[in-house]
């Protein structure tokens, strides 16, 4: 069916004149909605979430052509796991209970398990506009397209009142929070999610980090190429290689990257957060950060006993001090390190002994880590991870080397190395692994035929030594 993503009318009240505005997310291409890096998912493990052909046209949804979302939980995903836009991907609204269809969200779905489906609106500081995990959004009807409705008459006004308006939505996949825990994993296919309310801000449009063309939205907002100062013109410098045994990393092309269950958490504080390319570079980019919180996961955490060094390269056009802070939540117990005086305006590679976290003793069980401002600030990060011993020498680094080609590929891609090549893994820009596979030999292919086209992440290990390259699909 066709999809209409922003459609605005006029309504008449009695006191006068007020724009509303219709959402339907409806998740087609070069739309907000259908724009993977504007969601994110949660919690413990995350949920996978893509954006497919609709796999199953029947009951209310019968378009064989239409995109939709796809989110698969397993039996062990949290309760209350689901997903989330990033702040300011559709803008921002406010929604007047004295109009009526202000307070009724509907939604489409193809739900593989029976459970509910619930919805939440959140403000910039996280606060609550309105939460619903009632029986409304029950599904006993399996594996066919229904529609959802709730009524959202109990919103918060005083969340949603100025400045701070609404600007993300929560899909909760299957809450079992206080009922029977799931018995299996499933899936969840979401279309046409629609509501009204009063536009305060259209979604951002700027899909590059850098403000340029007469783009509108989060950093953005005119004609500039670029603004001078306030973005980085360049990559991050490029880590050394290392043993994959002596690094624990957080962040980075150059290393195999630890699974965040949550980034950014949902008690994080900052405008924005968006993962993007410098110089074909994966960066993360902060807006108005007054702290980035990121989850390992809570069962055991990441065990940093062994590691000597912190790395973190950063950029920001703020003189702010800024932390990084890890915590311990098995045994109990958090420190923060300083990353020395601010410079602004060019990358700064800041090396932290870590001795430098003695207020935590026991490292053993690092399940949350913080990037802490002093003040709201826009900063840049790349390569952040820690590490131990030194970094290998020039002839260890050859025998690492691998060639890869074609790049683009429209089907598959091969791979060669000097030495046998261990472990070859797929992530898509999500940083989830799509496809893992161990070659053991020189030379090895990699199909992507059913992949969805777009950008890749390809690791390879190597006597131990990852490399990271992106690979094209088209």
């Amino acid at each position: 069916m066709k999809k209409i993503t922003m459609s605005i009318f006029l309504l008449f009240s009695l006191a006068g004149f007020s724009q509303q505005q219709q959402y339907n997310l409806g998740f087609e291409p070069s739309t907000p909605s259908g724009t993977l890096s504007n969601w994110v998912s949660f919690e413990n493990p995350n949920p996978a979430v893509s954006i497919v052909t609709n796999p199953d046209p029947d009951g209310v949804n019968t378009s064989a052509t239409t995109n939709v979302m796809k989110i698969d939980f397993t039996q062990n995903t949290a309760c209350y796991a689901g997903v989330i836009n990033t702040q300011g991907a559709l803008g921002t609204w406010r929604f007047d209970t004295a109009v009526p269809s202000n307070i009724t969200v509907s939604m489409q779905v193809n739900k593989s398990i029976a459970g509910k489906v619930g919805i939440k609106f959140v403000t910039p500081t996280n606060g609550t506009v309105i939460e619903v995990t009632t029986n409304e959004g029950l599904v006993n009807t399996l594996n066919q397209w229904v529609t959802l409705s709730w009524n959202i008459s109990g919103l918060n006004t005083a969340e949603q009142a100025s400045p701070s308006s609404t600007n993300q939505f929560v899909i909760f996949v299957d809450f079992t929070c206080g009922g029977p825990d799931r018995t299996a994993g499933g899936t969840l296919l979401v279309d046409n999610v629609v509501w009204n309310a009063n536009k305060i801000t259209n979604p951002a449009t700027c899909s590059d980090g850098i403000q340029n063309g007469t783009e509108t939205g989060i950093d953005c907002g005119g004609t500039c190429t670029p603004c001078a100062g306030q973005e980085p013109l360049v990559a991050a410098p490029t880590p050394p290689a290392r043993n994959a045994a002596d690094v624990i990393s957080i962040y980075s092309n150059a290393y195999a990257n630890v699974a965040l269950s949550e980034l950014p958490t949902t008690w994080s504080q900052l405008s924005t957060f968006t993962p993007v390319q410098i110089q074909g570079n994966d960066t993360w980019k902060m807006t108005g950060c007054e702290f980035l919180g990121m989850v390992t996961n809570y069962g055991t955490g990441v065990n940093l006993s062994a590691m000597e060094k912190m790395h973190i390269d950063y950029w920001t056009p703020n003189t702010n001090a800024i932390g990084v802070k890890i915590v311990n939540t098995v045994n109990g117990g958090e420190a923060t390190a300083p990353l020395g005086a601010t410079v602004t305006g060019s990358w700064q590679s800041i090396e932290v002994d870590m001795t430098a976290f003695a207020a935590l003793p026991n490292k053993s069980a690092i399940t949350q880590l913080l990037i802490d401002p002093s003040a709201p600030s826009t900063l840049f990060i790349d390569n952040f991870y820690f590490y131990k011993g030194t970094a290998l020498n020039n002839s260890s680094f050859e025998v690492s080397k691998i060639k890869m080609y074609p790049n683009p590929t429209r089907n598959s891609f091969t791979i060669e190395a000097k030495n046998n090549i261990q472990n070859v893994s797929v992530l898509n820009m999500l940083g989830q692994q799509v496809l893992s596979v161990n070659p053991d030999a020189l030379t090895t292919s990699i199909d992507l035929a059913s992949f969805q086209n777009g950008v890749y992440i390809v690791r390879s290990t190597v006597d131990g030594i990852v490399s990271s390259s992106k690979i094209i699909k088209e």
